[in-house]
């Protein structure tokens, strides 16, 4: 499922700006970009997110805009200092310039001094990032919960569309021993033209018919586990791959019927429920 969360965190180190996101995928992908001065920090924050998501391509990115107090003061390049200096007296000889050379003269070249950073106290930055995340994922997950609550009524509503198609089903196979049975006696009696035949025989024709097309079983399930697939839908842990395997026993379900099926309108509403199947899985596929 898709979303995305956004958190702004002031602290003595500086302003954090942390951003989860999360896109489709059947299984927990994790992108972790923390600043490079705190990639060792990445363990805890994957850790964070295995607890806080179970499914998605999941990204966290955290950047610091630094206030200046992580600086522990300027680093002077004291050998290309004496370069510098040896080279300038050269060519003030060489000039015939007038005028003392000054340190202040020295200093303003960019690359004699250059402002070093503290090392991060990570122990102290750690709870300050792990706010950043759960707050950011909070967000993330409140827009996952709008997406889902959506795809929850779309479900619903398939789900009820397969219910009266199996109730057609059963409808139209009410039934079809008995017209079978007529059917066949006509036949045979058309065959042997008024003489007699064995009607164990025919008893025993009609129930291997019965055996074979009898869908009655398959159509209980079929409910059960529709049944199943909203009680599921309602639960508050983690669904999705729950879901999939009912969907998996709903297909089942639906190909022993279709293999039963004789009538051509039975087929043709087979087809329709292989459709709804397929369109709740492609949807239980992104659902955590």
């Amino acid at each position: 499922m898709t979303g995305f969360g956004r958190a702004e965190i002031d602290s003595r180190f500086g302003r954090f700006t942390v951003e989860v996101s999360s896109v489709n995928s059947r299984f927990l992908e994790l992108a972790v970009r923390l600043p490079r001065n705190l990639t060792a920090l990445e363990p805890q924050a994957r850790e964070l997110l295995n607890a806080g998501v179970t499914r998605g391509k999941v990204s966290l990115f955290v950047n610091l805009m630094d206030n200046g107090h992580a600086l522990t003061g300027p680093l002077i390049n004291r050998e290309l200092a004496r370069n510098y200096h040896r080279e300038l007296l050269k060519l003030k000889r060489e000039l015939k310039l007038e005028g003392d050379l000054r340190l202040s003269d020295i200093l303003q070249i960019p690359e004699i001094t250059h402002p070093v950073a503290a090392e991060p106290d990570q122990e102290r930055i750690w709870p300050v990032i792990r706010k950043g995340i759960l707050k950011a994922l909070k967000a993330m997950q409140a827009m996952r919960a709008r997406e889902g609550k959506a795809m929850a009524a779309d479900m619903a509503r398939r789900l009820k569309v397969m219910t009266g198609l199996i109730a057609s089903v059963e409808k139209s196979t009410a039934g079809a021993v008995e017209k079978y049975a007529a059917k066949l006696a006509a036949r045979i009696a058309e065959l042997l033209n008024g003489q007699k035949y064995d009607p164990v025989r025919l008893e025993e024709e009609i129930a291997i018919f019965a055996d074979r097309t009898d869908i009655a079983e398959e159509c209980l399930r079929f409910r059960s586990h529709i049944d199943q697939f909203l009680q599921t839908m309602n639960q508050s842990e983690a669904v999705g791959r729950r879901l999939n395997f009912i969907l998996q026993e709903l297909n089942r379900e639906v190909n022993t019927i279709g293999s039963k099926a004789s009538e051509f309108d039975v087929s043709a509403k087979v087809i329709s429920l292989k459709e709804e199947i397929e369109k709740l899985r492609e949807q239980a596929q992104n659902v955590e």
